[in-house]
C-alpha cells in the first residue's frame, strides 16, 4: 500500500492511504482524514511529514488477524444457538437464532476489547520511500 506520510512518533508512523479509487468523490477529503494507517519504521531512515512511502504486511499475519477476528464470532454464535437448545429444550429455531445473534455480539464484544487491551504488535512496516 502506498500513502502519504501524516505524522511521525518515534518508529510509528501514520500514513493517510492514497486513495485512487474514489477520485471526484464528494467524500474523498472526509474518508482520507478519518483512514489513518500505522505503520513501523524499519528502514533506518529519517523521514518526515508529507513523503510518500510503500508499506508491506506479512502474509502471515494477515491471516493470523483475520482468524482471530472471525473464528471467535463464529463460535460465539454456535454457543448461543447450543446453549438456548441446552436451557430451553421446548424453544423454537427463532428462539435460538436469537440466542445465536447474542452470543456473536458478546463474542465480538470480547475480541473488541482483547484488541484493545492488548493491540496486535505484528504491523505493517515501511518498505521504500518513493
Amino acid at each position: 500500500m502506498k500513502g502519504r506520510i501524516y505524522s511521525i512518533e518515534g518508529r510509528t508512523v501514520f500514513l493517510l492511504p492514497e486513495q485512487t479509487d474514489c477520485f471526484g468523490c464528494m467524500a474523498q477529503e472526509r474518508c482520507r482524514k478519518l483512514q489513518l494507517i500505522v505503520a513501523e519504521n524499519r528502514t533506518g531512515r529519517e523521514l518526515s511529514p508529507g513523503q510518500f512511502v510503500e508499506t508491506e504486511t506479512a502474509k502471515r499475519s494477515l491471516v493470523r488477524q483475520t482468524l482471530s477476528s472471525l473464528l471467535p464470532l463464529f463460535a460465539g454464535f454456535i454457543a448461543g444457538f447450543a446453549l438456548a437448545g441446552v436451557f430451553s429444550p421446548l424453544s423454537g429455531d427463532g428462539t435460538r437464532g436469537a440466542a445465536g445473534v447474542a452470543g456473536l455480539l458478546l463474542a465480538g464484544f470480547a475480541v473488541y476489547a482483547l484488541r484493545k487491551r492488548f493491540p496486535d504488535k505484528s504491523r505493517s512496516h515501511i518498505v521504500r520511500v518513493i
